[in-house]
């Protein structure tokens, strides 16, 4: 299974906790993921809800490079996302507090 199809049901189990969709309501943020061999996707959050989509989008307001298997633990708490980006093995650009709210949000999915 992709990255992107483990994202797509984590985004379902976030819709089904209202408490996890309040935390990122007011978040108009779009984030970008690049992942190594070549896998790429977006994941907006908008007007309380989340949007996911093939590809890229300008203007990201954060990319996140890392290896598929390290985003994965990433987003299911297996892996640290400090540790990992102290260490070079996740890349950040843009609002990294934004993109620790979202990994937060997918590990509390």
């Amino acid at each position: 299974m992709s990255v992107m199809q483990e994202v797509s049901t984590l985004i379902e189990k976030v819709r089904g906790k209202p408490e996890l969709l309040a935390q990122v309501s007011s978040m108009n943020k779009t984030f970008q993921f690049d992942l190594e061999g070549g896998e790429k996707f977006f994941v907006k959050l908008e007007n309380g809800d989340i949007v996911q989509g093939e590809g890229t989008v300008e203007s990201p307001s954060a990319t996140i490079q890392a290896a598929p298997d390290l985003m994965l633990d990433l987003m299911t708490g297996k892996a640290d996302a400090i540790k990992s980006f102290m260490s070079g093995k996740l890349k950040v650009r843009g609002d990294i507090f934004a993109a620790q709210k979202i990994t937060d949000m997918f590990r509390k999915a």
